[in-house]
């Protein structure tokens, strides 16, 4: 009865209370209503707010905002994200928090502007400039960037403003035409003369600081649009401080704006020196300037207490972050806009045909296959001999073929009984330590507490005899048999469980479950690191191209234990907390697993200790093969929101219904506060080769794994990348060490830097 009042009272927020239930909020003076255990955010988009936000899961703060009057219940740990000074004011997480009361908050939400085109020109082959008319007077900083629309494209962009804040309510925008970006190729393609506008902002933070160092500024492509605001306004202050700009383009043709530079170079109160730099201008013309990356240059202009400004696409401000880093330039003086045009049409629409249907008998059950599989184990473990190999490979064959033939599932039907789905999940804990202490049982050198005995007496096989007469092999076949079920009963479902970061039975049997595989840091690191970094180079869970799988599970663990101590380290210290002390969620997940490993002991011996610390990390291991090939290959930049192309899908039936819809990973990470029931399939998203285990097992084979990856990987570089990532992709290209990317490089059309 305990057990189901828990699930009755359990949070679910895709479930909402009665209009008694709901509660006030108001946002920047607008008044919504949230449901009963709604979360703010999910209030406000429901009801058409436009609020900032990303991960959706309390990972990313994107969405933080200030609590004015009333109280939430926080369903996570703000302090992993939330500067002291943000909590000090009162900041929370609009993701993460349900009303108690009516409450009012604000949140930096930015003011849209209306204007009309009044002028369009072309600078290059690939780059023109817009005036926009402003109705009323838009006050921002030079360097900063709004999102742009207008009249005739239902689509917005972000672009930097070009020049400074004038009384004449006129801003520029210098635009570069995209492949297949829907708004540059408008503006691009269309007469705007006299169409209307809309702006959104201003926002970001790259402006010229207030100081007397000298400056240096490094520019590529339409990155020079902030950078000509900034020195415009520099002229109107009087600034007088020495400064260089280094301007980076490919040929002499694609450099612009150069009379208005030398004219500011004339006028500018300081030192001012231009240096134009070309990359791939032919040899034997008339060009007498620098040749090169532009990057290369920037030892030849600094000094050690220059401060830097970089704007350019983001491998050019990676690189030049990186080069002044060794010339020991410090991060405080480096200021960086990552100037970006993505396509955010390239997230993918869900398919939700199947959703209206409400869910049947079967939709429930369907997922007790999960149980089957693991209560199969047990038996196929304790019968030993043959049993245990039978049973080891019918597991395989089971997942192999089943998906092989199956088929995919592409149902979400409307499940009204969501607790019965959290049971089911909350069930994983006392199947897996059944396997646990079966496991250990087969190898301990005594009946452990009589069980082999007594379920004799029972069942009428004799299963102290069939322990003593497994051989060695099959010992073999059981430990990794034991590890696939700590990685399928544990680790896939933990997975879900510590999500729910609001419900803490949740994530009590959730951090038991990890705890089984040495795995209890993934509650945190996955939540608060994985899900923010994802696809990108900061993230230890995503494989670069190239990379073995072996490597990968080991170095994944390294980096993804460390991220998780300094996450840990943040929250605590944030919270005034020691280090050294109970409140430290990672030093206590390990003692947890330490303490199996003592029970193991106890229950089997060293024999027993020995299969359980092998069988654990092998789980493990399985989880790291997984993280390897759901994001293997994909880039992303990291000041982009998570979409479905950055994560490897599959929707095939058996591995969707044994592990309560992993497979939809693309919709996961797009929402990841969406409970594992409601996840759609996404059909056109990234696709695996096949269902999980099949995966897995190509995985281990690393020739297998890069003959047939490498054609998938090339083809999300073509039907997914943005172009800002193709930028990443060449890179990751040109470091993957397989010559089939290395080649692939050359075979592109070499794109233009650009913003």
């Amino acid at each position: 009865m305990f057990l189901l009042n828990q699930m009755g009272k359990q949070k679910n927020k895709e479930i909402h209370g009665s209009s008694s239930g709901t509660k006030h909020v108001t946002i920047n003076g607008t008044t919504i209503e949230a449901f009963r255990n709604e979360n703010i955010l999910s209030a406000a988009l429901r009801q058409g707010i436009d609020f900032p936000h990303s991960c959706r899961v309390g990972g990313c703060a994107t969405c933080k905002c200030q609590l004015v009057d009333g109280k939430v219940k926080e369903l996570t740990e703000t302090g992993y994200l939330l500067t002291d000074e943000e909590l000090n004011k009162g900041y929370v997480l609009a993701c993460q928090s349900i009303p108690q009361t009516d409450v009012s908050i604000q949140v930096e939400n930015k003011t849209t502007y209306s204007g009309t085109v009044i002028q369009q020109n072309v600078l290059t082959e690939d780059i023109c400039e817009i005036s926009i008319q402003l109705d009323t007077k838009l006050i921002f900083q030079a360097g900063q960037y709004v999102s742009l629309s207008i009249e005739g494209m239902d689509v917005e962009r972000n672009y930097s403003i070009a020049n400074a804040p004038n009384q004449k309510r006129i801003v520029k925008f210098i635009v570069r035409k995209v492949p297949n970006g829907k708004l540059s190729n408008y503006i691009w393609n269309e007469n705007l003369l006299g169409k209307k506008a809309k702006l959104k902002g201003p926002f970001g933070n790259f402006y010229l600081r207030d100081s007397k160092k000298p400056i240096l500024m490094v520019v590529g492509g339409s990155g020079l649009a902030p950078i000509l605001a900034m020195l415009e306004e520099g002229i109107l202050k009087g600034t007088k401080r020495p400064l260089t700009l280094l301007f980076g383009a490919r040929k002499k043709e694609d450099l612009y704006k150069i009379r208005e530079i030398k004219k500011i170079q004339k006028v500018w109160k300081g030192k001012f020196t231009f240096v134009p730099i070309l990359s791939e201008e032919p040899k034997g013309n008339s060009w007498k300037g620098e040749r090169g990356l532009v990057t290369s240059k920037i030892k030849d202009h600094l000094t050690k207490t220059t401060e830097v400004y970089l704007c350019g696409p983001p491998p050019m401000v990676d690189s030049a972050t990186s080069e002044l880093f060794k010339l020991g330039i410090q991060k405080e003086s480096i200021f960086a806009d990552r100037f970006t045009t993505i396509d955010h049409s390239l997230s993918l629409n869900i398919d939700d045909k199947n959703s209206k249907r409400k869910a049947g008998l079967f939709d429930y059950l369907k997922f007790f296959l999960f149980h089957i599989v693991g209560l199969s184990s047990v038996v196929s473990i304790l019968m030993g001999g043959y049993y245990t190999t039978i049973g080891f490979f019918s597991l395989l064959l089971f997942y192999i073929f089943g998906d092989a033939i199956s088929g995919d599932d592409k149902h979400t039907p409307n499940y009204t009984n969501p607790q019965i789905l959290t049971f089911q999940l909350w069930m994983a804990l006392p199947i897996l330590c059944l396997i646990f202490f079966c496991s250990i049982w087969t190898v301990s050198p005594i009946d452990t507490f009589g069980f082999g005995s007594w379920l004799t007496q029972i069942i009428g096989y004799d299963f102290n005899f069939a322990k003593l007469n497994t051989s060695p092999l099959v010992h073999v076949y059981a430990i990794i048999f034991t590890g696939l079920m700590i990685g399928l009963v544990g680790t896939i479902t933990a997975h879900e469980l510590t999500h729910r970061t609001w419900d803490p039975i949740s994530m009590f049997i959730g951090r038991w479950l990890l705890a089984f595989s040495f795995d209890t840091i993934f509650s945190i690191e996955h939540v608060y690191g994985h899900h923010r970094y994802v696809s990108t180079t900061e993230d230890p869970a995503t494989a670069p191209r190239g990379r073995n799988v072996y490597y990968h599970i080991l170095v994944s663990t390294i980096k993804g234990n460390l991220s998780a101590w300094n996450i840990e380290l943040k929250r605590l210290k944030r919270k005034n907390v020691p280090t050294l002390s109970y409140h430290n969620a990672f030093l206590r997940g390990h003692l947890m697993s330490v303490s199996l490993v003592v029970l193991a002991y106890s229950l089997g011996g060293m024999p027993g200790m020995f299969f359980y610390i092998v069988s654990g990390l092998f789980g493990k291991s399985l989880l790291e093969i997984v993280n390897y090939m759901e994001h293997y290959g994909m880039v992303r930049l990291p000041e982009e929101p998570v979409q479905p192309r950055h994560s490897w899908n599959t929707n095939k039936r058996i591995s969707s219904w044994t592990m309560f819809n992993l497979t939809r990973h693309s919709h996961h990470h797009a929402q990841g506060e969406v409970p594992y029931q409601d996840l759609k399939p996404y059909p056109n998203a990234p696709m695996m080769i096949s269902g999980y285990l099949t995966t897995i097992v190509i995985a281990l084979i690393p020739p297998l794994w890069h003959y047939l990856m490498i054609p998938k990987v090339k083809e999300w570089d073509q039907k997914f990348a943005s172009q800002e990532e193709l930028e990443l992709v060449k890179i990751a290209n040109r470091t993957s060490g397989i010559s089939e990317f290395v080649n692939s490089n050359r075979n592109q059309s070499p794109l233009q830097s650009k913003g």
